[in-house]
Formats: structure tokens, sequence, C-alpha cells
């Protein structure tokens, strides 16, 4: 999609932006609607580019710098300035970005994020070929693509399931995983009580409220969106069914709504007042500082969330992903470092600081890597990793307002009726501004 004056507009929310404008890199005149050469050779490289990414802060910015960077310029010779932001202020960054016609060569955001920046021209499309050499499971594509291409690749994925501690189950005879999500409350319920909760799922220490409708939305079957994008789908009947499984469980008392993981605490399960949990492969690196003992072999059990439809279970999948801005003036030298960011090497090295999960299991194995359980979990079963927010250009609006609609229905504020046809009103509003 060539950039208008429409779609620049829509994307920043701001005045005109002049198309012909400065951006970062070097190289010749920008053409938002060159297709990436993938396949450029180091010799023919030069110049410099910017990188954007959420990721890498703290002490992890040193292995961006120094064991995925070096490498690139050094084989390359092309420098790589990079532009560090929050994840709540990357949406603001990179609109703000657009605005002025001035944003980053790569990009990373988040699932969800690609189908509206793509849509407004912002992303460049990826030649579907290189995608398809990579050889990535499909899970990991579906949130990759728009109108049938590819403008993102997975270079981090923050994977989510149910985790447990074995020896509360035992104490309750409960002596293999729940097959259904019928199973999965009933054993919640046995095992509340004597200042224990059965199930964690909405403290936020793996998500937010928002996302748990979302993983249950899917484990019942449903999805957020048509498969186009243009209509909403979260307030059919999958969606029903996720609300009232939230509410039927919190109604038993194995679901408490009001337990909140305190800011720089230790959360509920790791204190052992959950049984089980939604946990995500991200809160390996707080367990190993707050909790060790969790991360020592059998002291959690993990089983991937059950489906309420006689299907799959699911694995709910978020992460960053990496773009190439159509508005790169040195968009070789661009795609050259998004290829050298998936090479299984570099992979590795990035997971071993991140501790996020790589998109493929097939990089280096090492001993952080293996001593990690959450991660290994995850690259196992990273087919079931279905269950994404995302699927249509109007997300990044849904996304924003999601959250509060959900917590109204949860906090009894609300009927599931009246969520549900929030839901609906939220996306058709956004849909009707693409």
């Amino acid at each position: 999609m060539s950039l208008t004056r429409r779609t620049l507009l829509a994307a920043s929310g701001a005045g005109a932006v002049a198309v012909g404008g400065a951006a970062c890199g070097s190289g010749g005149a920008m053409d938002p609607s060159a297709p990436l050469d993938i396949d450029v050779a180091d010799a023919d490289l030069s110049g410099s580019i910017a990188l954007l990414t959420p990721d890498f802060v703290g002490d992890d910015r040193a292995a961006l710098d120094d064991d995925v960077i070096a490498p690139f310029t050094k084989r390359t010779g092309v420098d790589v300035s990079v532009d560090q932001v929050d994840w709540n202020k990357l949406n603001e960054k990179i609109s703000t970005g657009i605005a002025g016609g001035i944003i980053a060569d790569v990009i990373m955001t988040g699932v969800g994020w690609t189908q509206p920046f793509a849509e407004k021209g912002i992303f460049a499309e990826i030649p579907a070929d290189f995608i398809e050499s990579l050889g990535y499971d499909e899970s990991v594509l579906v949130s990759t693509r728009y109108d049938g291409r590819y403008y993102s690749l997975p270079q981090a994925l923050d994977l989510r399931f149910i985790g447990f501690h074995p020896e509360l189950l035992e104490k309750r005879g409960i002596d293999s995983a729940p097959e259904s999500l019928d199973e999965l409350a009933q054993a919640a319920a046995e095992l509340t009580g004597d200042g224990v909760v059965g199930l964690d799922f909405l403290s936020g220490s793996a998500g937010s409220a928002r996302q748990a409708f979302v993983f249950l939305l899917y484990a019942f079957g449903g999805t957020m969106f048509s498969d186009d994008g243009l209509a909403p789908r979260l307030q059919e009947e999958p969606g029903r069914l996720a609300l009232q499984w939230m509410l039927d469980c919190m109604d038993t008392g194995a679901i408490d709504y009001s337990i909140q993981a305190a800011e720089g605490q230790p959360s509920p399960f790791q204190q052992k007042t959950a049984a089980m949990s939604l946990v995500s492969t991200g809160n390996w690196p707080t367990w190993q500082t707050m909790t060790p003992d969790l991360c020592e072999k059998g002291a959690v059990g993990t089983f991937l969330l059950p489906s309420g439809v006689d299907a799959d279970p699911v694995m709910f999948q978020g992460g960053t992903f990496i773009s190439i801005s159509s508005l790169s003036k040195n968009k070789d030298a661009a795609a050259a470092f998004m290829k050298h960011m998936l090479d299984p090497d570099i992979l590795g090295k990035a997971s071993a600081a991140t501790g996020k999960v790589p998109p493929t299991p097939d990089i280096p194995e090492t001993e952080g890597i293996r001593s990690n359980l959450l991660m290994t979990f995850g690259l196992e079963n990273l087919p079931y990793a279905g269950a994404t927010e995302g699927g249509s250009a109007a997300y990044m609006e849904v996304r924003s307002n999601l959250d509060g609609i959900v917590e109204t229905c949860l906090t009894g504020r609300a009927s599931v009726d009246q969520t549900l046809a929030d839901m609906k009103k939220l996306c058709d509003g956004a849909i009707s501004r693409i």
C-alpha cells in the first residue's frame, strides 16, 4: 500500500506528513513502495541505520550492543544507532516519527501491531520466499501478515500457559493435568482454601485482563476478528463463554480478582498463595532473582491451557516482532540487519540476555536456555501458540480500550451481554476509521 495523506494522517493523528522528508539512515532517495532485497552482498552495504526497540533494557543493552550489533557492523561496515523506548510509549514514538517523517529503519513492535502499521503503509513488505526459507511454524507467523503479505517477523516470543505447584496438587489428590476448561475450573475450586486460591489468572504477573480474556477466547474456539480484519468476532459465543468461565470461577473462589502482585514483590504464585497460575516465559528472570527455588527442576509443573470445546490446547503468544520502515533511505542495510537478527546464533544470544523465547527451536543450545524450564516448555509447544491479539488494522485503537471493558465485567459493573455489546461497538467504531 502506498503512503497517502489519508493513511499518514490516520497513523499519526497529527498534521500532514511530508513523504519526501528526512528519514533515518543513509542511501538513495526514499521510495516507500520499493520492495526489500534480502540478498544484497555485505560488500554492497554502506551508511547507517537506526533501530527502534522496546527490548534490551538495563543490563540487557550490553548484549544488544556487543553480541548483536557489533558483529553486524564489523561484517558490513554499517553503523547501527539505537533508540530505546518503553513499551507503553512505543506507539506514541512511532506515530510521532510518522508525523515528522523521521522514523527508524528497523522497528521492533508487539503482537497485533503489524496490521495497523502495514495498512498505513509504514512497514515494508518482506518477501515471502525469505520467510518460507526460515522454516518457522505457522503459529508464529499468523501475526506477521496483512492482506496476505508479510510485514514483520518474530524475533522474541513471550509465551503463556499454566504453571502449578506439584505438592499442592498432590495434597488434594490431583495427579494429572486438566484436559478441559471444565476440569481446570473443578481442579481450581478443589485447590482453593486454607489461604490458597486455586488459579491466579488475573493478577497481572503474566498479562492483563484483556489478554486473559483473549487467551480464553481462543481456548473456546474463537478469534478476535474475521479473516479480513473488517468484522469483530470477540462478541460471539466463544467470547460469552470466556467471560462466563472467569465469572463462574470467581463465584466459587477459584479465581480471586482482588489478588494483585504488588509492584516489585513476588507474585501470588511465587508466594505459594496460588496453587496454579497463568505464567509467562518472561517470568523466569524474576523467579531467578526473587524465588530461585522455583527454578529448580521439578519445583514447578506446566501445562497448556486446555480447550473448552474438545479441541487442542492453546498457548498464548506475545512477543517482539521486527519490521522494516517503508520510509527508510537505507532499506538494503535495514533488511540485512533484520536477517542478521534472525540468524540462529544471534537469536540464541539475544534470548539468553532477555529471557524471551526465540521463534524457532533451531538455535544453538546453551546452558542458559537448557536450564530455563519455562523457555524449554514454550519451545517444545510452539505449534500450539495460536492464541494471539490483533488480526485487524484497527487493533491499536481497540487494544487501548479493551482492558477497561473486560475489567468492568469482572468487577460486576456490567453484565456479560452489555460487555459483549460494548466490545462490538468499540471494534465497529475503530474499523470504521481505518
